[in-house]
């Protein structure tokens, strides 16, 4: 095995990419121009290509050169598209014949290149095969949080922040916690229906750095599994809990679960913003009502004073009803941006589940709304990158200097 390029990042290893050809003169064009990329780090394992021969998965990229007997290339090329786990697959063309190229497209390939190879090209597909292996690591070594918020009540942010974190776990079988940041409302424990004995104040009890077990201590588990980080029990107890507490509480949980859902309510302070920049997802949630579109540009306008970084706000339109005076294609055209998730009304159900004591998957698991939720979650469970937080204090800082401004 030859390792090229220049020497590693520290993030991971480099590219693992099989070269597999038909003769060493061929392999060695294309593995003297991989080596003049230099970036990414690649080490390439070079192959001749038998279907029948016994492989090994453990690539992220196959490049199969097209050079010679185009059948056995087609016919490696289909067997590697069809095992598991599957690499990203490059075909590397001499020849540019659209039949060719289609029926290197229908035996599986992820990517066209053509030979001599084109640095630009080679590095554009390497590069993002390169940060897709990055994020996946990144969400290994830690979980996702996305955050809930909204201007305005009743757009129904607490119910759809624990639907979410229940349809993340009963769906697709993740660890699970739900933090309650509307501090002053505490919806989250009377949505669940849980009556917590320990809330967020135990953790800002004392000195001591934060650790897992004074955490573990502050949670209530969920019949479902998920776990519930609870608003204080006493409204004014909420001025004692600080963006320090909130920001390594979640750094925290993020190590401890898949996903952490936070219920950021309708009150932005710095607590809020310490959640905004550790989320990897920012979601404002708004119903059809001019209010609700004119909120939403106010936070559209806040995000921007803020300058947050490596986190695109997106909206989710909630209690939608179909035929309603304001459409979501005007909300999109107001908004300069598409709504990313769409979540049904459905008044009835939701009383039955607040009646029943029990949650949506127990009362109408296939409901619209049940699978809507669901369908966010799937979204969302496809893998995202954890926000680089370096910066933790930069972000809260500019709040308050937008705040300071408006004083």
């Amino acid at each position: 095995m030859s390792s090229l390029g220049k020497k590693n990042d520290g993030r991971h290893g480099g590219l693992k990419v099989q070269l597999v050809g038909q003769g060493d003169d061929h392999r060695t064009e294309v593995r003297d121009a991989l080596a003049a990329l230099g970036d990414p780090v690649l080490n390439i394992n070079e192959i001749e290509p038998d279907p029948d021969a016994a492989t090994d998965v453990n690539f992220d990229v196959t490049m199969v050169v097209f050079n010679g007997n185009d059948e056995l290339s087609l016919s490696y090329l289909n067997t590697r598209a069809g095992q598991e786990p599957r690499p990203a697959l490059f075909a590397l063309l001499h020849d540019r014949s659209p039949d060719l190229m289609k029926r290197v497209l229908r035996a599986g390939a992820d990517e066209l290149l053509f030979l001599p190879l084109d640095p630009g090209d080679a590095t554009r597909a390497l590069l993002k095969i390169s940060e897709t292996r990055r994020r996946e690591e990144v969400h290994v070594g830690g979980g996702t949080i996305v955050s809930l918020v909204s201007l305005i009540g009743g757009t129904g942010v607490t119910s759809l922040a624990a639907n979410l974190a229940l349809a993340l776990r009963y769906a697709f079988d993740k660890r699970v916690a739900v933090v309650d940041l509307d501090l002053q409302t505490g919806g989250l424990s009377v949505f669940l229906n849980l009556e917590p004995e320990r809330t967020i104040m135990t953790l800002t009890e004392g000195t001591r750095k934060l650790d897992s077990i004074q955490l573990e201590s502050a949670l209530s588990k969920h019949a479902s599994g998920i776990y519930l980080l609870a608003a204080p029990k006493r409204i004014e107890d909420s001025e004692l809990v600080t963006d320090t507490t909130v920001g390594a509480t979640l750094e925290l949980m993020r190590q401890l679960f898949d996903f952490v859902i936070v219920d950021c309510g309708t009150h932005i302070d710095s607590n809020t913003v310490a959640a905004w920049e550790r989320s990897s997802h920012l979601f404002y949630v708004l119903d059809q009502s001019i209010g609700a579109a004119r909120c939403a540009w106010r936070f559209v306008d806040l995000v921007g004073r803020l300058g947050l970084q490596g986190t695109e706000p997106n909206f989710i339109l909630s209690r939608f009803v179909p035929g309603h005076p304001i459409t979501e294609d005007q909300l999109s055209h107001t908004l300069a941006k598409a709504i990313h998730t769409r979540i049904p009304r459905d008044e009835k159900v939701l009383e039955r589940v607040q009646l029943s004591a029990q949650d949506l998957w127990q009362v109408a698991p296939n409901s619209p709304l049940a699978k809507s939720v669901e369908d966010l979650a799937r979204r969302l469970e496809v893998g995202s990158e954890v926000p680089d937080a370096d910066s933790s204090n930069s972000l809260v800082s500019r709040l308050l200097n937008v705040i300071g401004a408006r004083s």
